[in-house]
C-alpha cells in the first residue's frame, strides 16, 4: 500500500467535527511534539478559543477532518467591552480674531494692512 502525505497547505483551513458530528472550528496550524513524535492540530475553534488535537484522536482526512472523540469546547472568551470616547462640546462662538490676520495663511500681518504680505488674500 502506497502511503499518502499531505502538505501543510492541504490541512491548515480544514473543517474539523468530532465524534459526535458537532463542528469544532478550522484547523489553524500543525504542531509537533519531538519527544513523542506526534503530530497535532491546533484548531481555532468556533468560541474563538484555540484546542490542540493529537493525531491519534484523527479518524479520517478527506474535505473535512474527522476525529474519532468528542471534543468539549471552553467557553466563549469575554470580549472587552467597548465604550466610546466623551462627546467633546463643540463652541458655536467665533474665536476671536486680531487685527491683520490672514485667515488663509495665518500670518500675523500689521494691524492697518489690507492685503496679507505671505499669501497677497484679502484681509478684513
Amino acid at each position: 500500500m502506497e502511503k499518502k502525505y499531505l502538505s501543510r497547505d492541504k490541512i491548515i483551513g480544514k473543517q474539523v467535527i468530532d465524534s459526535g458530528a458537532m463542528i469544532i472550528g478550522n484547523v489553524k496550524d500543525l504542531a509537533f511534539d519531538i519527544e513523542a513524535k506526534e503530530i497535532a492540530l491546533t484548531i481555532s475553534t468556533k468560541t474563538g478559543t484555540e484546542v490542540t488535537v493529537v493525531s491519534s484522536n484523527i479518524s479520517t482526512i478527506g474535505e473535512v477532518i474527522l476525529l474519532n472523540k468528542k471534543i468539549e469546547l471552553p467557553e466563549t472568551p469575554l470580549t472587552a467591552t467597548y465604550t466610546p470616547p466623551p462627546i467633546k462640546e463643540v463652541s458655536t462662538t467665533t474665536p476671536p480674531t486680531r487685527p491683520g490676520l490672514c485667515k488663509i495663511c495665518n500670518f500675523q500681518n500689521d494691524s492697518n494692512a489690507k492685503f496679507c504680505i505671505k499669501c497677497g488674500a484679502r484681509l478684513q
